[in-house]
């Protein structure tokens, strides 16, 4: 599904945040992954970001 928005759209980026959880996901198909930190208490929280300019 990211891919046909990438391949269908002509965004500069696609920015998403998420948690531990899910962070492997956006990892495993090319965003890179910034930690935001403990956003909330006991939770760490993660900026994915992927260049679609490249």
């Amino acid at each position: 599904m990211v891919q046909y928005i990438r391949d269908r759209y002509s965004f500069s980026s696609i920015c998403a945040e998420t948690d531990q959880d899910a962070v492997n996901f956006y990892k495993n198909i090319g965003f890179q992954i910034t930690s935001l930190g403990e956003k909330y208490p006991g939770v760490e929280r993660f900026t994915c970001l992927m260049n679609c300019c490249e």
